[in-house]
């Protein structure tokens, strides 16, 4: 298995309470040592001053060395693979933009994976052509939200889990945008991705998502954004 590999995340967290705190700090703790990824946080990421997402990512992308795999992931996600690294190579041999669960033949315009905007800009939750498995809530308890069939191409990708090869945002330029903080930027750098001839998809990973989303006003204006600056539809 080629090394290195890199793990990016934020958390309102301190450092010291990162690896009990939290359950991605929890799940890497558990992982042999030789597993762990090389792990690049942005801590007590909370206040007027707190970064968003894209921006955070974008800088660990420019300290990051040329070479190696790198996931963009969650706090909130537990990893109970310990083996994530060799999945995501074997993903690499196939897919450019890796994630857990994503959604394929969505329009230009839908701001999420798992929600596209009716006539009136309300999301409506998508059944269809969707891809991808993974644990809600409890590691301890399986509550699995089955999506569908994975490996898949997709069009988009959740953001809890996003991974790709440094060499490739290093050739592309691929990055995130900054203008989407908390929501949207997923959807974005996929969306991206697929201008630059890129292939999204998803990989069977086991892990557990400590939450199960929240549609709030956020959410509402990263939509509206997006839909800005990909195209929306006329509305109705």
């Amino acid at each position: 298995m080629p090394t290195p590999w890199y793990a990016v995340s934020v958390t309102r967290s301190q450092a010291s309470e990162f690896d009990r705190g939290t359950l991605l700090g929890r799940s890497l703790s558990q992982m042999p040592l030789a597993l762990r990824p090389q792990l690049q946080l942005r801590t007590e990421n909370h206040g007027p001053a707190a970064m968003g997402l894209g921006e955070a990512y974008n800088a660990a992308i420019e300290a990051l060395p040329a070479e190696g795999i790198v996931l963009f992931v969650h706090d909130d996600l537990f990893i109970h693979d310990w083996f994530v690294a060799e999945r995501l190579w074997e993903a690499m041999l196939r897919f450019d933009v890796v994630g857990l669960a994503g959604a394929k033949g969505v329009s230009a315009d839908q701001p999420g994976w798992l929600h596209r905007l009716d006539g009136e800009g309300r999301p409506l939750r998508q059944s269809e052509g969707l891809s991808g498995m993974i644990n809600t809530l409890d590691p301890l308890q399986p509550q699995l939200l089955e999506f569908g069939p994975t490996p898949a191409v997709c069009e988009l990708l959740d953001g809890v889990f996003l991974a790709t090869r440094l060499e490739t945002l290093k050739r592309t330029g691929l990055r995130f945008d900054p203008q989407f903080r908390f929501h949207g930027y997923d959807s974005d750098f996929c969306r991206s991705a697929l201008a630059l001839g890129l292939v999204p998809g998803t990989w069977p990973i086991s892990c557990t998502h400590g939450q199960t989303g929240n549609l709030d006003a956020d959410w509402q204006a990263a939509a509206a954004a997006y839909r800005g600056k990909w195209g929306a539809l006329p509305l109705a």
